[in-house]
């Protein structure tokens, strides 16, 4: 075992029996139990004798006796004071009033905040308007020398055809369909012939939506309503396509109702 003289008391100690160095691996120099000695009579150095702390204490106690009187003098002089005067009534210091717990009726509670609901729904339902069509605005098709003879078309084969179109930040995607599929968006007014093998779409999907609302003049087709949603007559599930052939203008509420039903008639009375 490996021993460590303590500068201390001079006795030959194990490392463990002394304290480690901050951030270093060796010991140091004073034992444990010396510095315990040390600390406890630095400790008796400075706490004051017996006789002294008990003078302190009775000065603290006479101190104290003296604070208290001088306070309860002051109280009495301020309670003999008439209350009429203003100065006297604003100097003294308020009574403190104990606090009591408000209970809450829930019952109550509940119904006054149910009715005020109810009013507020109906102040809200009575400002409502009814929908303002929006003006309208120039829908240009996108710029080429297209073609719209679907005979041009012709796949050499490996049945699908490229499709491409612009987004409405201007990138460009491209993507590969059926040719089936080429052929029906060319016939319906949604694409244009590049050449051969590849078609382009007339219009991005912001500018394809207006073209539907704007030529439809935001009327619901199922109900006569203000609509400003779009509704593929033939739905997308049962293959039908976002082209100004397949789509019609609908309000929210019919074209939640529609679905993806083919035979669809709105029977409500409005």
């Amino acid at each position: 075992m490996e021993t460590k003289q303590c500068t201390v008391c001079g006795q030959e100690k194990p490392q463990s029996a002394f304290t480690k160095r901050a951030g270093k691996s060796g010991r140091r120099g004073t034992c444990r139990s010396c510095m315990r000695r040390r600390k406890r009579d630095t400790i008796t150095a400075i706490l004051p004798r017996h006789s002294d702390s008990a003078v302190v204490v009775e000065t603290a106690a006479s101190i104290t006796i003296q604070a208290a009187a001088e306070v309860a003098a002051v109280g009495q002089a301020a309670a003999s004071e008439p209350r009429g005067v203003e100065g006297a009534a604003s100097e003294s210091p308020p009574a403190r009033t104990r606090k009591r717990k408000h209970r809450r009726r829930r019952g109550r509670y509940n119904k006054s905040a149910r009715l005020r609901k109810q009013q507020e729904t109906q102040q809200t339902a009575e400002v409502i308007k009814l929908p303002v069509r929006p003006p309208d605005r120039v829908i240009k098709q996108i710029q080429g020398s297209f073609t719209f003879a679907t005979s041009v078309l012709n796949d050499r084969g490996r049945g699908h055809i490229r499709l491409r179109g612009y987004r409405e930040t201007g990138k460009r995607w491209s993507t590969v369909i059926p040719t089936e599929m080429a052929v029906r968006m060319v016939e319906e007014g949604a694409a244009g012939i590049i050449n051969s093998g590849m078609i382009h779409k007339l219009y991005t999907k912001t500018d394809f939506r207006l073209l539907i609302l704007q030529r439809d003049d935001y009327i619901c087709r199922y109900c006569g309503k203000f609509g400003d949603t779009i509704d593929h007559v033939m739905p997308k599930s049962k293959g039908g396509l976002s082209s100004p052939a397949n789509c019609v203008c609908a309000c929210s509420e019919c074209n939640l109702k529609k679905a993806d039903k083919l035979d669809f008639v709105n029977n409500d009375d409005f």
